[in-house]
């Protein structure tokens, strides 16, 4: 039984009234499936051909090649429209009218309606299934299964549409108008619910097999053969999902993918353990390969869904050998479906070349398009594949199997060959351990600081799971960008030249008498000119917005700035380059331009540009207060792209640090998301939250195990607490007088010298010296801890004014008083500590008390010892001048370190035994490194974490916060290590040694990873 096209209007309008008045229409799909279930469960029904008249954008395979200005000439033709109707057909185009073609095109049938059909020959949807089918079949843009459909005898084109508007009502051509241009905006159907309208297992079915014939057949072709089972719907239901498995030559349908905006955001939707894998800048490949007679058969699916096997076939040599069919070793026989990632790959550089070279290589339907501008390609440039996920398998679905089965088996398959084929670059990180966060911090900052796209995440579970459908059928896949997460995708302030009008977007707003729906920018290329001597300013336009409807409503009534046409414009000069593209052209062109602060998360090369332009860009902030001559020049954009584009030769540690930092900054508070989680596993108090929104960088530090944790109650006599003050670094240290002077302030009890580290210091409001109170230490040495109960997970410590320590001194609770007089540490002498250390005891009712004060420090020549340091690195015994060490100065954190021949051993095998300064020497003859940047030495600090965790959670935390009062902008990063990472690094650095194992962890930087100061 047909469906008249009438019905389906029915639910259009209905839906569209709801949509414009801001109600979901959620019941009135469903409503409208109810009452017409005759016409949608009948035998001869083609549910394909209503799918596609509700949806019409899902069906990509289809391409009319027909667009607003074009259908108003047919519409004109077959209504066979005097002048004046012309004219009146084309108001949509004026801004502020609010309709759109398909309002106009209502309008003039209702004032001169079609002669009414009889009820019988009411068109239906399956007619007009019919005709643009056979429109698109003609149009080479379509699919080629589309295409080889076409019936020449019975399809006439573009006339077929002209028969079809002179049988329509004034209503039904209003919704035909908007079916051609696939656009019912601002109405948009909740494609999942009309499918499980139609069936509650079609959505399911439309997941593997992403076609609406082949699912519906798929669906059919089951129920049937359940005709006679009396089983239950639930069963049915699962029967019917069992039989349902990739196809060959049907496109597999996509996980859900998410965005993550900080790494807590993506700890908090992951789980378990995650594949972490580099994101490829490139175009999406759905690979089908199958096997007849021992010839393979190749055909490509894009992201859209379309068939792109024409366009790629300079790839389809490169998928053929990597699958090593004709090899003995190929583990392919009858067919697969593979996953991957299109690319340019240089072989003279060795490297994957950015996304704009991709339109040099791919023709579309035999032409090249948008290269007017590109430089040609060179002969070592050719496309390349990178595979990430295999679904079929010889006839055997793999969607149910987890994604490290599923990777395994794509490893087995897949025959690798640099620059033609290759697996993508991935790392697990398990989201339940302690140090979850830390891993995939690193991970990211280290595709950043290497300009790399971002990354992917994918849980380990199946890609589709049908057998639990009623929860979440896949995993969560996350994409991380740095351009995600808070301002670090602001890119700065560019001029709104001009704008344009479109009547179909004007519509999705609810803004009476819009005149305006995308802008364009431009950046100055005349600024000292406009700025000096008042010139005529001299745009070039570098990309067109689209701006959300609570700005387009603030930019109307704020900014509402003077427009001329573009053709009457005189007070700019706009230079307007081939390739912007946007849903309206340049039509006026502002007098006094606003300006826009833009976001974006890249920069590109579109094609017929010629220059870098903004990636995706958003408009973040309207600026009132600021004028166009202050915005971003055209040269500034161009450096900031390159500067942003260029991969690095080498790793850079200081940036690596830095952007560390930032993403630790970047979590809710301003907090890294392990610094409350891990900081539980330790005796410390958790500060109470930062109030500044400033990203700042904790010092990580490694907690106790959670074995020691378990171990049993904390004593009373361990909880002592101390409320810490961190003094802020001298811009010259203080002699020792005057360090006397100051200890003596405002104080009644004797000063005694000590050899420690300084933990207290004045506040802003009180500048007498604040007193620590903390437990004596056991005098009996702390047995070291074997490595196998060792915690090497990293947790991050804030000192605060409120943080605390608690710490079991056994039997005897001894309270010290230490008032620190500067703000150096001392060298510490393991053999005469108790002659530095000068002490007196004084008695009270409650504890007894020594007072200690810190005598000045040395000054230490730091260009002698980045000398020394080089020296000696070039002494190392296993890798030369390579050792990682090379060229850095390695700081010893006395207070925090006990006396080691092992280490004193491995800093002579790395060749820097004589470059091993003493921190404290080190930071305050350089400031505590205020004028550390990317161009200085690497500097690294060794602690003991596991025979001195507490002394070095004091000695991290003041240089921490000593730190922090210096300028960001030289003061650069400070890796914190522990020793032990010398021993693991040996074994890297040993060629000799093929086993390369560090305690199940990457590498001996990640394994021995404390934070950064």
């Amino acid at each position: 039984m047909p469906t008249p096209f009438v019905l389906v209007c029915d639910l259009l309008d209905d839906c569209y009234r709801l949509c414009t008045a801001d109600k979901p229409s959620t019941q009135a799909v469903v409503d409208w499936f109810a009452r017409n279930r005759v016409h949608i469960d009948a035998k001869d029904a083609d549910l394909a051909a209503l799918l596609s008249t509700l949806l019409p954008e899902k069906r990509t395979d289809r391409v009319y090649c027909i667009k607003t200005t074009t259908l108003e000439k047919l519409i004109g033709k077959a209504l066979m429209l005097g002048s004046s109707r012309l004219v009146e057909l084309g108001l949509y185009r004026q801004p502020g009218q609010g309709t759109d073609l398909a309002d106009c095109v209502e309008r003039i049938l209702i004032n001169t309606p079609n002669p009414t059909p009889n009820e019988s020959h009411r068109i239906t949807i399956e007619e007009i299934d019919e005709v643009l089918h056979g429109l698109a079949s003609r149009i080479k843009w379509s699919s080629p299964s589309i295409r080889r459909s076409q019936t020449s005898s019975l399809s006439r084109g573009r006339c077929d549409l002209e028969e079809v508007y002179r049988r329509l009502s004034a209503r039904e051509a209003k919704w035909f108008t908007r079916l051609i241009l696939k656009n019912y905006q601002p109405l948009i159907l909740d494609s999942q619910l009309v499918y499980r309208c139609c069936d509650s297992t079609l959505p399911l079915i439309l997941k593997v097999q992403e076609d609406f014939s082949t699912a519906i057949k798929t669906l059919q072709t089951a129920k049937s053969s359940m005709l006679a089972d009396h089983a239950t719907a639930t069963t049915k239901r699962a029967r019917i999902l069992a039989t349902v498995q990739p196809k060959l030559g049907v496109k597999v349908g996509r996980q859900n993918w998410f965005k993550g905006r900080s790494i807590k955001h993506c700890l908090d939707m992951g789980g378990g353990r995650m594949s972490v894998e580099n994101k490829i800048d490139g175009e999406y490949c759905q690979i089908h390969v199958s096997i007849s007679d021992g010839k393979p058969r190749v055909q490509i699916f894009s992201k859209s869904g379309k068939d792109s096997t024409e366009d790629r076939h300079k790839l389809h040599g490169a998928i053929v050998r990597s699958l090593g069919l004709g090899r003995s070793s190929c583990n392919v026989r009858k067919g697969c479906i593979l996953e991957g990632e299109l690319v340019v790959y240089d072989d003279a550089q060795g490297k994957i070349l950015p996304f704009h070279k991709i339109r040099n290589h791919v023709a579309r339907r035999g032409r090249l398009l948008d290269v007017d501008m590109d430089s040609p390609p060179r002969s070592c440039e050719h496309l390349m594949i990178v595979y990430y996920d295999i679904l079929l398998l010889d006839e055997q679905s793999l969607l149910g199997l987890r994604h490290s089965e599923r990777f395994k088996t794509l490893e087995n398959t897949i025959h690798c060959e640099r620059g033609q084929a290759e697996l993508v670059r991935r790392t697990l990180v398990d989201f339940h351990r302690p140090t979850g966060a830390s891993e995939l911090r690193k991970a990211f900052a280290s595709v950043i600081t290497a300009k790399g796209e971002g990354l992917v995440l994918k849980p380990d579970d199946p890609y589709f799971n049908l057998e639990h459908s009623a929860g979440r059928i896949s995993g969560l896949c996350i994409k991380l960008k740095k351009e995600y997460i808070g301002a670090f995708g602001d890119v700065g302030d560019f001029a709104v030249i001009g704008a344009g009008f479109n009547a179909m977007k004007a519509k999705s707003y609810r803004i009476p008498n819009l005149r305006w729906t995308v802008f364009y920018v431009g950046c100055l290329d005349n600024k000292e000119a406009v700025k000096r001597w008042n010139a005529k300013p001299e745009f070039t336009v570098v990309s067109a917005v689209e701006i959300a409807e609570s700005h387009l409503k603030t930019f109307i009534a704020y900014a509402n700035p003077l427009s001329v046409p573009l053709d009457k414009n005189d007070m700019t000069k706009l230079n307007i380059p081939k390739g912007i593209e946007a849903d309206a052209p340049l039509s006026v062109a502002f007098q006094n331009p606003p300006v826009f602060d833009l976001r974006c998360f890249s920069f590109d090369k579109p094609g017929n540009m010629g220059f870098w332009t903004l990636r995706f860009p958003a408009v973040s902030k309207i600026h009132f207060d600021r004028d166009f001559s202050d915005s971003v020049t055209f040269h500034e954009l161009q450096q900031m792209a390159q500067e942003a584009r260029a991969t690095p030769d080498l790793e850079d540690s200081q940036e690596n640090l830095q952007w560390i930092a930032k993403l630790e900054g970047a979590d809710p508070r301003g907090r890294a998301v392990d610094a409350v989680s891990q900081m539980t596993a330790t005796t410390m108090s958790t500060p109470s939250p930062l109030r500044s929104r400033t990203p700042f960088s904790p010092v990580l530090l490694r907690s106790r195990s959670p074995e020691m944790a378990r171990s049993g109650p904390v004593s009373q006599s361990a909880r002592a607490v101390s409320t810490t003050r961190l003094i802020k670094p001298p811009t010259s240290s203080l002699p020792v007088s005057a360090a006397a002077n100051t200890s003596e302030r405002g104080h009644n009890k004797r000063k005694l010298s000590a050899q420690t580290s300084p933990i207290v210091s004045s506040t802003p409001k009180r500048q007498a010296i604040d007193t620590i109170r903390l437990s004596s230490v056991s005098a009996n040495t702390k047995p070291r801890m074997p490595l196998g109960d060792v915690d090497g997970n990293a947790s991050i410590t804030s000192l605060t004014p409120d943080s605390s320590f608690a710490i079991n001194t056994g039997q005897e609770e001894h309270i010290y008083e230490f008032e620190l007089t500067t703000t150096s540490f001392v060298q510490e002498t393991q053999e005469n500590q108790e002659d530095i250390i000068e002490h007196s005891v004084q008695h009270s009712t409650e504890s007894r008390c020594t007072q200690i004060t810190i005598s000045s420090s040395l000054l230490v020549d730091t260009t002698q010892s980045v000398n020394d340091t080089k020296q000696a690195s070039n002494q190392c015994k296993m890798a030369g001048n390579k050792c990682h060490l090379f060229g850095s100065i390695v700081l010893l954190a006395s207070a925090a370190l006990t006396h080691s021949l092992e280490r004193t051993a491995l800093l002579g095998v790395h060749g820097v035994t004589n470059a091993a300064i003493d921190m404290d020497d080190w930071l305050e003859a350089n400031n505590f490194g205020a004028t550390l940047g990317n161009k200085s030495p690497n500097v690294v600090i060794l602690v003991d974490t596991v025979d001195k965790a507490n002394e070095t959670k004091h000695v991290l935390a003041y240089v921490e916060q000593a730190r922090k009062e210096l300028p960001r902008k030289t003061r650069g990063w400070i890796a914190v290590y522990d020793w032990r990472m010398l021993e693991h690094l040996k074994v890297l650095e040993d060629e000799q040694k093929k086993r390369k194992y560090y305690d199940g962890f990457h590498d001996p930087w990640r394994r021995w990873y404390c934070g950064i100061v």
